[in-house]
């Protein structure tokens, strides 16, 4: 006894149709990672250059302080705040608070 024929498609037409698939679905999966991976690199850059341009200001900050240290009114003031000192016929009083 033989069997009837089937309508319908051919093995070899789902085999194709299903690595059609697997090969889209691959192709989607690694063009969408290098597209995240491009926006997480952009986010990226536009931090360090924000960065970047509080550190430039900060070293121009730094330099004028510089140009400027050699006068004695900042030798003074940086003595008085940093270090606490004080002439010899002036106190220095430290208020301590208690909580």
């Amino acid at each position: 006894m033989s069997r009837p024929w089937r309508n319908g498609h051919p093995a070899s037409f789902w085999v194709g149709l299903a690595l059609l698939v697997f090969i889209l679905f691959g192709v989607g999966i690694v063009f969408g990672l290098r597209a995240r991976a491009i926006a997480v690199a952009a986010q990226d850059v536009q931090r360090l250059r924000a960065e970047q341009t509080k550190l430039w200001a900060e070293i121009e900050k730094l330099r004028l302080e510089l140009s400027q240290a050699a006068t004695p009114k900042v030798v003074e003031q940086k003595a008085r705040e940093v270090l606490r000192w004080v002439y010899p016929d002036e106190e220095l009083v430290i208020l301590v608070r208690r909580r």
